[in-house]
């Protein structure tokens, strides 16, 4: 069957990071323990309400400050909010080479503060046709209907398009939806699997 688009999510696909990193880092910024800054910030719906557009980085930078003691300012905030991507090199070949012949997007959870650094640091957006991003939507993966609105985005039928996503619950529910989902397990990985789907010139 032939593929007519191809969706990539950003977070550890195109840019790698680690949680753990990240919660070490948020825990310095604010004095305390790492334990008590998950629990705060990914136990609760504050990464829901960020992700779904309910939630502003000032709203952000305003919990941090309240909550967990943070004082430093908004510039210096977005800063730790945002910079901790590494360009995974292999996946973002592949979607460059993809691009100059089919038609490529982004479908990722994200935010506006991420999106904003991302779109100027790295060159990646500006290769694909478009993006469905979760806090433009208020939704996110593994709702269908972001993945409906994706197929709306590149006028394709389910099986005609493929999605690659690091999460195998984000992968899942494209799958429920009728998208070919391929689970992200690096460069090499994912150059065979496009490959079986004729996809050759990676």
């Amino acid at each position: 069957m032939e593929i007519k688009a191809v969706f990539f999510d950003i977070g550890n696909v195109l840019l790698r990071f680690s949680q753990r990193r990240i919660l070490r880092k948020f825990a310095w910024a604010v004095g305390h323990h790492p334990i008590k800054v998950a629990r705060h910030i990914w136990k609760g719906d504050i990464i829901d309400r960020v992700e779904r557009g309910l939630m502003s980085g000032t709203d952000l930078h305003r919990i941090f400050i309240e909550d967990l003691g943070y004082s430093g300012s908004y510039p210096r905030f977005k800063k730790l909010w945002c910079e901790h991507f590494t360009l995974d090199r292999g996946s973002y070949a592949i979607l460059k080479n993809l691009s100059t012949t089919m038609p490529t997007y982004l479908l990722s959870n994200t935010n506006a503060l991420h999106i904003e650094y991302i779109r100027k640091t790295y060159s990646f957006p500006r290769l694909v046709r478009n993006s469905i991003l979760s806090h433009e939507l208020g939704l996110r993966k593994p709702q269908p209907e972001i993945y409906e609105a994706a197929l709306k985005m590149s006028a394709t039928k389910p099986h005609e398009t493929i999605f690659i996503d690091d999460l195998e619950e984000n992968c899942a529910g494209a799958r429920r939806v009728g998208l070919r989902a391929i689970r992200y397990r690096g460069a090499a990985d994912l150059k065979k699997r496009l490959g079986e789907l004729g996809l050759t010139r990676l």
